[in-house]
């Protein structure tokens, strides 16, 4: 082993005693000048504020008004940008043979740059799925008009077809997040295929599943699994797996509020990547045991049996096991008014909101 010699001035002869040295005081170091803004500087700032503020609520804007009201299905959508702006994407689409189209998307990079890159990608997006053909090839032209429009850009996009009566789904992936279908187990829907952007000869495959009365479908972005906590731990595909697993009953509003409060404890509030979860459930079959659902929900499974004892001692047992939509819709405001004596004010507008939602699908 070779022998380290340590620097000469630190080595003490024997019999010698170096002399010894004033210790110098150290002043504390005055703290650096801080640059002050000029007026002009400071109004710059502020206007370049106000503009980001304003692509925002912009961005902010066209997500939301994407999501449709779809007979016998409730849907819940979220984006929540790691930055200022953000380079997830979803939307919806009413496609002319009855079918509805459904997309979820992520743009390479963050902020601005992603944030442009995202808008010409719907933009994209929406004109190729408005000619009505399948999702493989619609992803296909999508990816070449990304080649030509966003030449430094990726895309990761999944794109499914809905037919909302039957429940069937269309799907084709672009290198997205598996999608997870919820149908008493949890699922995930494995197809894969190259990001847009990356080859433009790239062919996507296409597969069919059908999604059952009370099935839910999640659709995410990789900003969920990769989410770190202080020790740089990701959450990971297992955690959610089993965090969907443990609350499969739950609706999508429900759902999408759950996974984002275990996404901010995990992480401590920190966000490093943009989160994009959109959830679609498909009604039950029977009109009763949907809207006992939702008091469940609402008022958790003791209150909702207090109040269906309740509706049958006002109404009559034949409400609560009645098909006719009607006759709900009819009731609905004594449903209300029981439910506000019961449990208050609050309690009970949510509850007549949701139900007066389900019982317009059934009509």
């Amino acid at each position: 082993m070779k022998r380290v010699t340590p620097s000469c001035r630190w080595l003490t002869l024997v019999g010698h005693r170096p002399a010894p040295q004033r210790r110098r005081r150290h002043r504390p170091l005055a703290p650096a000048p801080v640059a002050r803004l000029t007026p002009e500087q400071q109004q710059r700032a502020a206007e370049l504020e106000q503009e980001l503020q304003l692509a925002r609520d912009l961005q902010q804007g066209l997500l939301l008004e994407a999501v449709p009201r779809l007979p016998g299905w409730e849907l819940a959508a979220v984006s929540l940008p790691a930055r200022d702006l953000g380079g997830d994407l979803y939307d919806f689409l009413r496609l002319g043979d009855g079918t509805h189209g459904i997309m979820i998307g992520d743009v390479s990079g963050k902020g601005l740059s992603a944030a442009l890159r995202m808008a010409v990608a719907r933009t994209v997006f929406r004109h190729e799925a408005r000619r009505g053909e399948p999702p493989a090839s619609t992803l296909a032209a999508v990816n070449r008009s990304v080649l030509t429009e966003i030449p430094q850009g990726m895309v990761t996009m999944l794109y499914a077809r809905l037919d909302p009566v039957g429940g069937r789904l269309h799907l084709a992936n672009a290198g997205h997040t598996f999608p997870l279908l919820v149908n008493g187990a949890v699922h995930e829907l494995e197809l894969s295929g190259l990001p847009l952007g990356v080859d433009g000869d790239s062919d996507y495959q296409e597969a069919s599943t059908v999604v059952g009365p009370g099935d839910t479908l999640l659709l995410y972005t990789d900003g969920v699994l990769e989410a770190e906590n202080e020790q740089g731990a990701i959450f990971s595909f297992e955690r959610l797996q089993a965090l969907v697993e443990a609350n499969r009953s739950l609706k999508p509003r429900a759902l999408v509020s759950l996974l984002l409060h275990e996404l901010r404890a995990w992480s401590g509030g920190r966000q490093t990547d943009d989160v994009t979860i959109v959830v679609m459930r498909r009604r039950l079959a029977s009109l009763p045991a949907e809207l006992r659902g939702i008091a469940d929900e609402v008022l958790g499974i003791q209150r909702a049996a207090q109040l269906w004892d309740g509706l049958a001692e006002h109404f009559g047992s034949e409400l609560t096991r009645t098909e006719d939509a009607v006759a709900w819709i009819t009731a609905l405001p004594g449903v209300a008014r029981l439910a506000q004596e019961r449990f208050g004010r609050g309690l009970a507008r949510e509850l007549q909101q949701q139900l007066r939602l389900a019982v317009e699908d059934y009509r």
